[in-house]
């Protein structure tokens, strides 16, 4: 939230996270006149989404724009290093998000390199 509000001043974005509603997303963000949603994903190594939220996401992404942001956590292991990475998949990846959607970042977690492809999607032109 701190990226967004330094780089994409103009955004508003509001946070929808809730312990007792299932599904909907966790942020929504509306910038030049576009509204999309947003499901932020931890993975550490493998992340999950429910059936309710991938449906919602599904229609959200059908309807307008929604779209999982999933952090994976680096792991320096000699045989099986993996890089952070922040990836941006569309609701109908996230089950083999692994191989599918954007790399926004790797090596570190980017958020104005995210910031970025969200001022992107929403049609501002950097």
């Amino acid at each position: 939230m701190d990226a967004l509000k330094k780089h994409a001043p103009g955004a508003v974005a509001l946070r929808h996270e809730d312990l007792y509603t299932a599904g909907i997303p966790d942020l929504s963000i509306t910038l030049n006149g576009r509204t999309s949603w947003w499901e932020i994903k931890y993975a550490d190594p493998h992340t999950r989404s429910s059936k309710v939220q991938k449906y919602l996401c599904g229609r959200l992404d059908e309807e307008g724009i929604c779209r999982y942001v999933i952090y994976q956590r680096g792991i320096p292991h000699p045989q099986n290093p993996r890089q952070r990475q922040i990836r941006m998949v569309k609701p109908a990846d996230v089950d083999h998000w692994k191989h599918c959607g954007k790399v926004i970042s790797e090596g570190v977690f980017d958020h104005v390199a995210l910031v970025t492809e969200i001022q992107r999607i929403h049609g501002v032109i950097l």
